[in-house]
């Protein structure tokens, strides 16, 4: 039996985005097996794969390379990060040979059984002439195992780096899979996936993130307030906020999905910062008390309330793969008392009541197809929360921002845009001018989406300016079946 790989592990061999790899399996009508493929398959779709560019290997230099010094590493019992480096490194290559080795040895075996086999029914005169013809062909082949390396030996041993480097987990029952690097918790690693895993305070308090490991080892990463009974120790239950992989894990955990609501949530949390954005937009940075974090989705909106009562309705600006730490767009709206403190810049420090979370304009996470996000004003809060999530899942083939108006350049949102756009293979980004008509966006969308046979649109800002690209798009002939408009005003 061929090994099988899934979707996401091969995408990492091979060095590519899924949706990437989807599409590329799509596009050449090749079969799968549940969702997986061979390594024999993923070499004949990447033959060029560079197999000495190693990127887990890179992974590991710029994990050590980042890493703050430890004391331990002069107990003894470890050696210095350059020497491991380099100890990998020829542990990589003794691999490729080996594998190397062990495959074109099953080869020979095989081969060498044919010969004996056909001697065996060969006519008596006949036979000494198998017989030299096999012992030349085992001779052959015996020089060959002895030099062998080969792809498929390449790409094992860089399966087996990746194994070092990073933990596969798999959820059950939705069989979702992600990989966990470092030193986060599975909780943290789920959520930088765009999953929505239980949980509700992520520091060992509430419970709520409970599981239950079905294969693979953990370990934990901090003591946790929350008990856990004798039997649901024994049966395998640990907290994911509180423990981390040792091997690949397959785990039983309670997740939502993308249609189902998320449990309503009322924290006080703590303004940090707020940061201009040209003249009439601010960001407002909101962090949640360590025991508490709000649980929402990309797209989604909170009501927040000051100390004095003011009282808006915003979107979230940030990713869910981090809910302690929030970001709001605002925009300068002379007389609405909350948007008035903020332009004010005397709500630094305060405290807010966080309401929420609210709205179905989300993500379809599930979704490989293209993905463009157009966005206008405080319409790019929701939109940047849904790039920042389509970012991190990584199933799209291709993703579009267009933001009319921009950013002012050298702003932090300006240079968050451009990063993504530089990082990523499969980014785009355009800012086309404030009164861009309807017309030229549509424009922009027919570019972008050029030879797509379908993408998905999410568009966000005034309703006005929504209903108009909408008709325009509509008279050029779209199909606005997989178009998602969400209205901010």
């Amino acid at each position: 039996m061929p090994k099988l790989l899934s979707l996401s592990r091969a995408a990492r061999l091979a060095g590519v985005s899924r949706g990437e790899l989807q599409k590329r399996i799509r596009e050449e009508d090749l079969k799968t097996f549940e969702g997986e493929l061979t390594v024999e398959l993923l070499l004949r779709l990447y033959p060029h794969i560079d197999l000495e560019a190693d990127p887990m290997l890179e992974k590991v230099r710029r994990i050590r390379a980042e890493a703050k010094p430890k004391t331990h590493f002069s107990d003894g019992w470890m050696p210095d990060p350059e020497v491991l480096m380099t100890r990998l490194k020829e542990f990589q290559h003794v691999l490729v040979q080996t594998k190397a080795a062990l495959n074109n040895s099953d080869a020979l075996l095989q081969q060498t059984l044919d010969d004996l086999n056909a001697a065996a029914q060969a006519p008596e005169e006949q036979l000494r002439e198998q017989l030299l013809r096999c012992s030349a062909n085992l001779e052959r082949a015996m020089q060959r195992v002895e030099r062998a390396e080969d792809a498929r030996a390449a790409l094992f041993a860089r399966d087996v780096m990746l194994k070092i480097v990073s933990a596969s987990i798999r959820l059950l029952p939705s069989g979702h899979e992600f990989f966990l690097e470092g030193s986060d918790s599975i909780l943290e690693a789920g959520l930088k996936a765009g999953l929505y895993i239980d949980y509700g305070c992520s520091s060992g308090n509430c419970g709520a993130c409970k599981c239950k490991v079905i294969s693979g080892a953990v370990s934990k990463l901090r003591s946790h307030d929350f008990i856990l009974s004798a039997k649901e120790q024994e049966e395998g239950y640990i907290l994911a906020c509180s423990n981390t992989a040792i091997s690949d894990l397959v785990i039983e955990a309670r997740e939502a999905n993308a249609k189902e609501p998320l449990p309503h949530q009322n924290i006080r949390a703590t303004v940090r910062k707020i940061e201009p954005v040209g003249d009439d937009l601010a960001l407002l940075f909101v962090q949640t008390p360590r025991t508490q974090s709000l649980r929402f989705k990309a797209g989604q909106s909170v009501a927040l309330t000051t100390e004095n009562g003011n009282r808006a309705e915003l979107y979230i600006a940030s990713c869910p793969c981090d809910g302690r730490n929030l970001q709001f767009l605002v925009e300068r709206a002379p007389g609405k008392g909350f948007n008035d403190t903020v332009f004010a810049k005397t709500m630094n420090k305060q405290t807010l009541t966080i309401d929420g979370p609210m709205g179905g304009f989300v993500l379809r996470e599930d979704s490989s197809t293209p993905a463009i996000f157009l966005a206008k004003g405080t319409g790019f809060a929701p939109i940047k929360s849904l790039v920042e999530q389509a970012i991190t899942i990584d199933n799209a083939e291709r993703l579009q921002l267009i933001q009319v108006g921009g950013n002012p350049p050298g702003s932090y949102l300006d240079n968050l845009c451009r990063s993504w756009s530089d990082s990523l293979d499969n980014f785009a980004y355009a800012s086309p001018d404030q009164d861009c008509s309807a017309g030229h966006l549509v424009e922009m969308i027919q570019q972008a989406a050029d030879n797509m046979n379908r993408f998905d649109l999410y568009i966000a800002g005034p309703q006005a300016w929504l209903s108009s690209v909408t008709v325009k798009a509509l008279a050029r002939g779209f199909n606005t079946t997989y178009w998602y408009c969400q209205p901010t005003d």
